[in-house]
């Protein structure tokens, strides 16, 4: 005869059972986008420059019965939505893209702040991923991870399509699966998204017919980064006109002196005349042991200042801040961290006969400082360096050094010295990766690099807290597991 309390212990182990699932089951981000899969047709999508369409060929699908469908008529056509976002807080824009087309340089996903709640006005900054080039019979990935500037509302998430120079055709590139995670906007607005004229009924477009089998790509090379649309842009403003919080680092300590430094300059760039400050970059270097939000910093040369875009810098991560997207023309292979000034230049452009630069933070507070050249109002000081190179800190974080070959988003280590009483073996440590601008990145997050995959991957949320959900759920299983096992050896006495 079963006994009486059987049932209650089959009950409690179910209950265990639940709640360890449901420790072990992850928080998901909220998706702020609108019809990210395409299943509705064009709703709250807009086009420029381009012609979106929409197909069901199952060859061109990558989840659900629909895909974007983009076929490009000029330079660079683009298909996107605004989005309402917090100011400070970290979003992520990401999805998967099919490019089979010769005619097609780039694929790439832009992120636009604006201080507007409707996606006009005064573009504040923007971000763009690392782009997918080289044709591939498949879906990849692409992401891009940033903070949202100070004063910002409104994003404008867009997928972006950039044609070769000298295209013999029209192309189409597709998209499918998108979203754009982070915190809904603490509080409700009246205003209201802009949505395109209705569309017709989905159209198939034609594009190349993929083999049916799965492919591993080629690694795409990196080129050069596309330049948003023109957005009218103010005089900068050496003073804010509202003084915004300090900005923390990860433990929610106040960055100090030294703990972001201004590591390599290239202030005289091989290009030359009315243009060549379009071309000038600084790249900044986190010395610490701490992730560091750069949210409302300034960077000043001997005339003007400019707001720097957000950044999340990671223990020993390098960030560039540009000009203008003429930096790509130089490094077209680079695929570090970069964000671009509003106005094309960096302070009144950098003086080539010798300059300072001043690194400030949100708060007003000198961060670091060097000169460079006939100025010598910095401790940290290089006579100057020759048209093409930079000055450089070598190691990062120390004294600065001509560098013939300048290094944007990696270090520039000496070489090292072997003595004969010891034995050469250990090697130089490589540069951590650098990130997207902006990105906060947890465990097993991709940087913005697209990297070809045949299929989507889910990814992994965070191993710290899983682990610690997984103990706690274990502990809760056995706790329960071990009431049962006294309550049935009670019984066992008691008979």
């Amino acid at each position: 005869m079963k006994a009486p309390w059987t049932p209650l212990l089959i009950a409690l182990l179910a209950v265990s059972a639940f709640l360890a699932v449901a420790a072990l089951a992850p928080a998901a981000a909220d998706d702020l986008l609108m019809n990210g899969g395409f299943e509705e047709g064009a709703d709250h999508w807009q086009e420029a420059q381009c012609t979106f369409g929409l197909t069901s060929d199952p060859s061109l699908v990558l989840v659900g019965g629909f895909a974007a469908a983009l076929t490009d008529e000029s330079e660079l056509g683009w298909v996107g939505q605004v989005v309402q976002v917090q100011a400070g807080a970290t979003y992520s824009f990401s999805g998967w893209t099919l490019k089979d087309d010769e005619n097609i340089e780039r694929v790439f996903l832009r992120i636009r702040w604006y201080g507007s709640e409707d996606g006009f006005g005064q573009q504040l900054s923007y971000v763009a991923s690392a782009p997918v080039t080289g044709d591939c019979h498949d879906y990849r990935s692409v992401v891009v991870t940033a903070a949202a500037p100070l004063g910002a509302h409104s994003a404008r998430v867009e997928c972006v399509v950039k044609m070769v120079d000298v295209p013999t055709g029209t192309a189409t590139t597709c998209f499918d699966d998108m979203s754009f995670t982070g915190p809904a906007p603490s509080t409700p607005t009246t205003c209201t998204t802009p949505t395109p004229a209705p569309t017709a009924i989905p159209t198939a477009v034609p594009s190349p017919t993929p083999t049916a089998t799965a492919t591993v790509c080629p690694t795409p090379e990196t080129t050069a980064e596309p330049a948003p649309t023109p957005a009218a842009t103010p005089e900068a403003s050496p003073t804010p006109m509202v003084t915004p919080e300090p900005t923390p680092t990860s433990d929610g300590a106040k960055a100090d002196a030294g703990d972001i430094l201004i590591n390599e300059v290239q202030y005289d760039p091989p290009q030359s005349g009315h243009e060549e400050h379009r071309f000038e970059w600084v790249e900044l270097y986190n010395p610490t042991n701490n992730v560091i939000e750069i949210q409302g910093w300034s960077l000043t040369d001997n005339v003007e200042s400019d707001l720097v875009p957000s950044l999340t810098l990671p223990q020993g991560g390098f960030a560039v801040i540009a000009a203008s997207e003429g930096f790509h023309a130089n490094f077209p292979d680079f695929e570090g961290a970069v964000v671009f000034v509003q106005d094309g230049r960096i302070g009144n452009g950098l003086n080539n006969d010798g300059d300072c630069l001043i690194l400030k933070d949100s708060s007003g507070d000198v961060i670091d400082a060097i000169s460079y050249g006939d100025d010598s109002s910095s401790g940290t000081h290089h006579p100057g360096v020759a048209e093409g190179r930079s000055v450089e800190r070598s190691p990062p974080g120390e004294g600065l050094v001509d560098n013939p070959s300048p290094t944007p988003g990696r270090g520039l280590y000496p070489a090292a010295t072997p003595t004969p009483f010891s034995t050469p073996g250990a090697t130089l440590t490589p540069t951590p990766a650098p990130i997207t601008p902006g990105t906060s990145m947890p465990a097993g997050t991709e940087t913005g690099t697209a990297t070809p995959m045949a299929s989507p991957t889910p990814q992994a949320s965070g191993g710290g807290t899983d682990s610690a959900l997984a103990l706690r759920a274990i502990l809760i299983v056995a706790a329960i597991a071990c009431l049962g096992i006294g309550l049935w050896l009670r019984k066992r006495r008691g008979k």
